[in-house]
């Protein structure tokens, strides 16, 4: 392939040489290498978001696992008479997970209105995406509860693993 470049920077330059002598002919290059060279750094910002954007994901798991596995842990003793009293494991499942998403519809709901608000505020920085963007608001909104999901996930396997003679001792 660098021949059969090499082959067609030597004819480019010999054509040029025949229309205009006088037209000098430097830093002759495929397009694909300018725009590589035009578009990295648009790249290198795009991988540094996506990082930091990996790590907001992390800690918005790390943030919703933390306050659940401490709720359930002082719930011990309730979860223990409530699996005394015959609960199911997925009556516990469904009561921590669903703690959970009690927590992201709140905080959903308040984020939206907070990004439609930073979204009017930055929109002549959104090239081409409203600020009230469906798809991008139902893509942070699906993450979200994503999020929530696992964060609780945990937690709540923990739970079904609450002896309830050992939980009704606990204190």
């Amino acid at each position: 392939m660098l021949s059969l470049a090499a082959a067609l920077v030597a004819s480019l330059r010999s054509i040029i040489r025949q229309a205009d002598p006088n037209q000098p002919v430097s830093d002759v290059r495929p397009l694909t290498d300018g725009v590589a060279a035009d578009t990295a750094s648009r790249r290198a910002q795009l991988a540094v978001l996506g990082a930091f954007g990996l790590i907001a994901l992390l800690l918005a798991a790390v943030g919703i696992h933390g306050p659940l596995a401490f709720a359930v842990s002082s719930r011990t003793r309730e979860i223990g008479v409530r699996m005394a009293l015959g609960a199911q494991g997925r009556d516990v499942i469904h009561m921590i997970v669903g703690d959970g998403l009690r927590l992201a519809a709140a905080g959903i709901a308040v984020g939206i209105l907070l990004a439609y608000g930073a979204g009017r505020l930055l929109q002549s920085l959104l090239a081409g995406v409203s600020p009230w963007d469906p798809g991008t608001l139902a893509a942070a909104i699906t993450v979200s509860v994503a999020m929530t999901l696992a964060g609780s996930l945990l937690p709540a396997i923990r739970a079904l693993h609450v002896d309830p003679t050992t939980a009704m001792h606990a204190e």
